[in-house]
């Protein structure tokens, strides 16, 4: 009985085909989300890449003026 109801991978690839060629039309409702959470997840990324930067650039410019400070004081005091 079992034997009977086995198929070669080509029988069952053109079952496939037969049966549901229009499903193929429609796009995939996970796929969807999945493309759009990646999107949502690159832009997050992105976004909060710009924020540590911008702070970076703001602390490299603290020490900066920090240590001109510093060098004015040592040389400027007798």
């Amino acid at each position: 009985m079992a034997d009977q109801d086995r198929m070669t991978r080509q029988q069952y690839r053109q079952q496939r085909e037969t049966v549901a060629p229009e499903e193929d039309d429609v796009p995939d409702a996970a796929a969807s989300r999945r493309a759009y959470a990646a999107e949502n997840n690159r832009a997050l990324e992105e976004a909060k890449t710009k924020r540590l930067a911008r702070k970076l650039n703001w602390a490299i410019a603290g020490l900066v003026f920090a240590i001109i400070v510093v060098f004015l004081i040592l040389f400027l005091t007798p």
